[in-house]
């Protein structure tokens, strides 16, 4: 019943620019508590923006704020696991970089390599549009202002007509049955076909993603080939278990244990 409401809320808001916690209380029949705790979940999901008394569409907040604040957010973890990263790619590849702000630290540190790029994450865009070694394509698709990429069936289209040597993937959650998730179903279906369009994925992820599960599972563990991270070994355990292909780095870069033998 209550994916249903949720579901009916952001009906609203798709075509609406804001709805009173009132109004949506009367029109669908449960209490104000029932729908501000609705509105907490779809905010804490990536859906919308909460204001006093009601709610907005995601996309009303500030974009450049709400990206700028992410990427400051354990930012010496996130640019030494991109240099990780960085180290399993080779030159005359084809990559994917995928939204987030540790994914697209990647792309400051392949600007003088000679690769194909495929992103949906602006940000990539914007470091990698002058590069002469890099050949850039954007997916398209519909773009999302709150997390500076392109989601949708466009985007799903256009990666399922490609192939990829690694697909490198940022994640909202990892859980640690081995599930991998973003904040909303529309933006888990982009991440999935990139998967789907890649010899091995990569998700790059501070530890502050560990233990967490948001709302759509994208992969699991046995569509991940790696994980890369600053969590230490023994934190990272369980998904080893589970035959994920872990590296760890020091805050200072370096790596903290090496891939294990045989992967």
């Amino acid at each position: 019943m209550s994916t249903e409401r949720r579901q009916a809320i952001l009906t609203i808001l798709n075509v609406r620019d804001s709805i009173r916690v009132g109004e949506l209380s009367e029109r669908l029949g449960v209490s104000e508590v029932t729908i501000r705790k609705d509105l907490a979940f779809l905010e804490d999901q990536g859906f919308l923006a909460r204001t006093h008394g009601g709610a907005v569409p995601a996309e009303r907040n500030d974009p450049r704020l709400s990206v700028l604040a992410r990427a400051q957010t354990n930012a010496e973890a996130k640019t030494a696991i991109a240099a990780a990263a960085r180290e399993l790619i080779q030159h005359g590849e084809t990559i994917f970089i995928d939204s987030g702000t540790t994914t697209a630290a990647l792309a400051d540190l392949v600007t003088e390599m000679e690769l194909r790029v495929v992103t949906n994450n602006v940000q990539v865009l914007n470091r990698l549009v002058d590069r002469p070694g890099i050949a850039l394509f954007m997916i398209g698709g519909s773009y999302r202002h709150d997390s500076g990429s392109f989601i949708g069936p466009w985007a799903e289209e256009n990666l399922r007509r490609i192939h990829l040597d690694h697909a490198f993937m940022g994640a909202t959650g990892v859980g640690w049955e081995g599930t991998f998730s973003a904040r909303n179903s529309i933006e888990a279906n982009t991440k999935r076909a990139a998967i789907a369009a890649a010899r091995s994925t990569v998700v790059l992820a501070d530890r502050t993603k560990l233990g967490v599960q948001a709302f759509s599972i994208f992969a699991d563990a046995r569509e991940v080939s790696v994980l890369v991270t600053d969590a230490d070994r023994e934190t990272c355990a369980p998904l080893e278990e589970l035959g994920i292909h872990i590296v760890s780095i020091r805050k200072n870069g370096r790596v903290r244990y090496e891939q294990r033998d045989g992967q």
